[in-house]
């Protein structure tokens, strides 16, 4: 069983430590079934690479354990298509 649990919303990306003081909170995601901040579930699995999710800290804060991306939540405007961002080699002078 997964020790991290990470809420599948980009916008909040929640984690949960399924264990306190060492001791495993078997049960804990059937309490909180979804995120409590943003009321979206969960995921057992890495957002940036589909490994099974676990979490290391550097400087103080969370990162993926398996690809090391930051686990920070991503505004909008971020993750705006690359598609929808306009190319300036075809832009009008």
């Amino acid at each position: 069983m997964a020790r991290f649990l990470i809420c599948i919303n980009p916008e909040c990306r929640f984690i949960l430590d399924r264990r306190l003081n060492g001791a495993s909170l078997d049960g804990v995601q059937k309490i909180l079934r979804t995120c409590p901040a943003c009321h979206t579930d969960w995921s057992s699995l890495c957002p940036f690479c589909d490994h099974a999710f676990d979490v290391t800290f550097v400087a103080g804060r969370p990162v993926s354990a398996c690809c090391r991306h930051a686990l920070r939540p991503e505004p909008e405007a971020v993750r705006i298509s690359k598609a929808s961002v306009p190319n300036p080699e075809h832009a009008h002078t």
